[in-house]
């Protein structure tokens, strides 16, 4: 029995087989590419060593262990790797601090070049990766460099940037470096035993031989450590390596599914239209002879060559995006000559997309085996135009579904468990699938309702044909509703969590810009007066430090330095005054990184006096803060030093106000520090996470957008007689035009209502059972207004688009051909 269905028929379904296809062979593509670059990297840092020898866990290797390994059977050279870690303290005293790791000064070979200044070459000079450069640090300009979170800061001058190569460390190039000469490395701190030693054998030494040598080397002096592979290593560091786009992969394989199963709905949608309108032709086959089993493979033959051309095409399209995209650079971190394509990649999209196919044919097909011989002789069409009572069972059943998975949704905010929330939210979309078909009935008569009656025949019209047949309408608006659902999801999570962590980083960094080491002998109001001249500055403060003993110690701290804060002073420059809450003239304000309990009684000790105070442990931002009174009577009006607290205009993520401070102070030894980094930072990947959000959900509305035209195409064919009585009562062509268009926005603005809410309230209990309910106060949820609008527009776009083809047939329709057709 031949194929009911050829390919130009099922083109809706063939292209979603090939969009769904494209963003799997694209998300499979970038996943290995960064598996390749992340693997290149760590062979590369372990540069031609047969052997490595690391530190056992919680100490370090003896500065002596290189030498000895160097005298040991076997061996050809050993290569020493020093690394140490220091703190950059963004925002002076405050302990806005971040983590950093300290390298020595690199030869500029291989992949590590100087991209801006000269190399370190005396103690007091640094050199810094890009990473640090591009947040607020500029060559000549001082930063503040801690060996501890907790520990007074000293200053070291940029004279450079380094771009680092993979082979001069063992983490990813895209992290924070320091690079520093010798003298500097012993100013700071760190310790010269090698965090590494690379081990080459000679010729005819095999691995195992060399690794048992080097082993009882180590053993026989006494010496702890571990010794490995490199080929351990490079395994080990690939897969600890800081993932440049897991971002970008996370989402990738979130939304592929996605995808997926809007194509599955689409090729659903799409046969069970088709199928209905050859029900007749089912019927004729049957009265031949052809039995249920020959009707189903015939069905499964026409799905099976669309889902192997769809994903072919697919596949190929996904190869040349994934091309395109590493070539861009829209993924921060991917190099284009990492680029991996597999054969197994090609043939498991081939596989799953046909599957899916397949899978989203059965129920159509089984449908088609049902037809009755009778229908031939009769003529009645097999889709029904009403809610049966079977499809009503379903739809109150759907509801019923619905209304519990609101219910898990709801709990999960209670029982802080993601999975709750995810379970609430397979079960809320699977039950309102279910009951779409009374959701269409219902929102259909309410725009008949509130459409405005006789007074826009079209829009009535159009409301009275979806509510008679639902089943159609709901099926064509599924697709839209999982896209749109998804896509609101993680928007309304995204923006509430940018919200939050904007809060958040208020709170504990509520200086936008800081600037430290200035002297009591200065002329801080000018130097104010300066700042708040300067391009982006809103408002200067000067703000006194002292610094005082503290007993008992602060985190094994002796000494401090505490800011003497006037709240009403300081209110114009802060933009949250959670570090100051509970501030008064008894009170030591700390953050938690000092260790001390909330009420402990701590006593300051100045130049002019002691006085004991409460701590009172804050979020942090400010760091020690005292009031005004407490710094008299520990210091007098003779502060040790002075700082300026400076709030930028706008939301504080400006990070080129901090060379326009430096330029106006002009004082290369004064520590300029800026919280902007951390909110740039945040804005930027939020803005490249919606990027890829909604280049995903164009896939998906695209495949939606050729469902919905083979829907309305699929209608007009069947309304064809109905269309030739509305034409044959002087109906216009434009009006005829129009009922099917807004039919088509009807449906998509459904879907898009629903998928909106939904999606809504999905993304923010998530973030609350994430974040848990102890964190509400530093939780901001935020409803993305602007992103929703854009996703019902979009909504309504698709059903225009859809429909434009479609209209333009059924208002060409002539009356009399169509009023003949039996």
């Amino acid at each position: 029995m031949p194929a009911m269905l050829d390919l130009r028929r099922t083109l809706a379904a063939l292209v979603a087989v090939a969009m769904s296809a494209a963003l799997i062979v694209f998300s499979f593509i970038i996943s290995d590419t960064a598996t390749t670059q992340m693997t290149a990297a760590a062979r590369a840092s372990v540069g031609n060593a047969d052997v490595v020898v690391l530190p056992e866990q919680g100490g370090e290797l003896s500065e002596a262990a290189a030498s000895t390994i160097a005298a040991a059977p076997g061996v050809a050279g050993v290569r020493s790797y020093s690394e140490g870690t220091i703190w950059i303290d963004r925002m002076g005293d405050s302990g806005g601090t971040e983590f950093t790791y300290v390298l020595d000064v690199p030869p500029l070979s291989g992949g590590t070049r100087l991209v801006e200044g000269r190399l370190p070459e005396k103690e007091g000079e640094i050199a810094v990766s890009p990473s640090v450069a591009r947040q607020d640090v500029a060559v000549g300009s001082a930063i503040a460099l801690k060996e501890d979170r907790a520990g007074t800061h000293t200053a070291a001058t940029v004279v450079g940037v380094i771009a680092p190569g993979p082979e001069i460390t063992r983490w990813d190039a895209g992290e924070q470096y320091i690079f520093a000469t010798a003298d500097e490395r012993a100013a700071l701190g760190l310790s010269t035993a090698p965090a590494a030693l690379y081990v080459t054998g000679s010729a005819g030494t095999s691995t195992q031989d060399l690794m048992d040598s080097v082993s009882q080397t180590l053993h026989a002096n006494g010496l702890g450590a571990s010794v490995y592979t490199a080929s351990d290593i490079v395994m080990m560091r690939a897969s600890n390596m800081g993932d440049m786009n897991s971002t970008t992969q996370m989402l990738l394989q979130l939304l592929g599914p996605v995808c997926a199963v809007v194509a599955g709905i689409v090729i659903a949608t799409t046969f069970s239209t088709l199928l209905a309108r050859q029900a007749r032709q089912t019927g004729l086959l049957r009265c031949i002879g052809a039995g249920r089993t020959q009707v189903f493979g015939s069905v499964l033959r026409s799905a099976l060559a669309t889902g192997l051309v769809g994903s072919i095409i697919g596949s190929l399209l996904g190869v040349a995006l994934a091309s395109l995209v590493a070539r861009s650079g829209l993924v921060e971190g991917l190099e284009a000559h990492y680029l991996t394509v597999n054969r197994q990649t090609m043939v498991l999209s081939v596989v799953l997309s046909t599957a899916v196919t397949l899978a989203a044919v059965l129920r159509p097909a089984r449908q088609a085996t049902r037809v009755s011989p009778l229908v031939a002789l009769t003529g009645q069409v097999a889709d029904e135009r009403t809610l049966s009572r079977r499809r009503m069972g379903t739809a109150a059943a759907g509801v019923v579904v619905a209304l519990i998975g609101l219910g898990i949704t709801w709990l999960s905010i209670w029982a802080q468990v993601v999975i709750y929330t995810a379970l609430g939210a397979v079960l809320m979309v699977l039950g309102v699938l279910a009951g779409l078909p009374l959701i269409v009935v219902g929102g259909a008569r309410l725009v008949e309702r509130l459409g405005g009656g006789a007074r826009r025949p079209v829009l009535q019209l159009a409301a009275r044909n979806l509510a008679r047949n639902p089943g159609r309408a709901a099926a064509t608006t599924a697709s839209l509703l999982v896209t749109v659902t998804v896509g609101a999801t993680l928007l309304a999570g995204l923006i509430s969590l940018n919200a939050s962590m904007n809060a958040i980083i208020a709170a504990n960094a509520p200086v936008d810009i800081r600037v430290d080491g200035i002297a009591t002998a200065d002329d801080a109001a000018a130097l104010a007066a300066r700042v708040e001249q300067a391009d982006g500055v809103e408002k200067a403060t000067v703000i006194p430090a002292l610094e005082a003993g503290i007993t008992p110690s602060a985190d094994d701290v002796d000494e401090i330095t505490v800011s003497a804060v006037d709240t009403a002073a300081a209110a114009p420059v802060v933009r949250s005054d959670k570090s100051l809450e509970g501030l008064d003239d008894d009170t030591l304000v700390l953050s938690r990184e000092y260790r001390l309990e909330e009420g402990a009684a701590v006593t300051l000790t100045g130049s002019r006096g002691s006085r004991e105070l409460t701590v009172h442990l804050a979020e942090g931002g400010l760091g020690p803060v005292v009031s005004p009174a407490v710094a008299s009577q520990l210091a007098g009006d003779e502060p040790t030093a002075l700082s300026l607290w400076v709030r930028t205009v706008g939301d504080g993520t400006d990070t080129s106000v901090v060379t326009a401070v430096r330029d106006a102070l002009q004082r290369p030894e004064l520590v300029v520090s800026s919280s902007a980094t951390e909110r740039a930072g945040l804005s930027s990947e939020v803005n490249r996470i919606v990027t890829i959000i909604v280049a995903v959900l164009a896939f998906t509305l695209l495949i939606t957008l050729s469902g919905l035209a083979n829907t309305t195409d699929v209608s007009v064919l069947e309304r064809f007689r109905e269309i030739g009585v509305l034409r044959a009562t002087g109906v216009q062509r434009g009006q005829v035009r129009s009922l099917f268009i807004t039919e088509a926005v009807l449906t998509s603005l459904l879907g898009g209502v629903l998928g909106a809410v939904m999606g809504t309230v999905f993304g923010m209990a998530a973030l609350v059972a994430v974040f848990g309910l102890d964190a509400a106060d530093s939780l901001v949820l935020q409803v993305p207004w602007l992103g929703l609008a854009g996703i019902l527009v979009a909504s309504a776009t698709i059903g225009v688009l859809a429909a434009l083809r479609p209209a333009g047939r059924a208002a060409a329709v002539v009356p009399l051909s169509a009023l003949a057709q039996e």
